[in-house]
C-alpha cells in the first residue's frame, strides 16, 4: 500500500478520535456515567502501568540475553541496561501505589535517573556503532 494512502487512513482514524474524544469530553454526562468514565480511567491507568512495567522487565530480559557472549564492554553496558530498564519497570509499579510519577518527590528522580541512564547507553551505543563503521 502506498504510503499516501496509509497517511490519508491514518489522518482518518485519528480525525475519527478527536471527534468522538470531542464528543465524548463535552456531552453532559449523568452522574452514573461520570463515576462509570472515572473508574474506567482509573483501571486502564493502572493495568496500563502494569502491563508497561512488564514491557521494561522484557527490554531487561533482552538486554540480559544479549550481554552473554559480547566483548567485555558490551556485555558491561547490557547489563547495565538490564538493570536501568528493571528499575524503570519497577518505578512503573509504584507509581500505581503512588497515583502519579511525579508524587512522592523520590519516584520523579527514580524515574529521572532511569530515563538519563537510557539516554547516556543510548549515547555510547551510538557512539561506539560509529567508531566500528569507520
Amino acid at each position: 500500500m502506498p504510503k499516501k494512502i496509509r497517511l490519508i487512513i491514518f489522518l482518518i482514524l485519528l480525525l475519527g478520535f478527536a471527534v468522538w474524544s470531542w464528543w465524548a469530553m463535552f456531552s453532559p454526562p449523568i452522574p452514573e456515567q461520570l463515576t462509570a468514565r472515572v473508574e474506567l480511567l482509573e483501571n486502564v491507568y493502572q493495568y496500563g502501568n502494569y502491563i508497561e512495567a512488564v514491557i521494561w522487565g522484557l527490554f531487561a530480559g533482552g538486554f540480559l540475553i544479549n550481554g552473554k557472549g559480547t566483548e567485555k564492554e558490551s556485555r558491561r553496558n547490557s547489563y547495565i541496561a538490564a538493570v536501568v530498564f528493571f528499575l524503570f519497570g519497577l518505578s512503573d509499579i509504584l507509581e500505581v501505589q503512588t497515583g502519579a510519577w511525579w508524587r512522592p518527590w523520590w519516584l520523579f528522580i527514580w524515574k529521572a535517573s532511569c530515563v538519563a541512564a537510557m539516554l547516556r547507553l543510548l549515547l555510547l551505543y551510538l557512539g561506539d556503532r560509529s567508531f566500528k563503521d569507520r
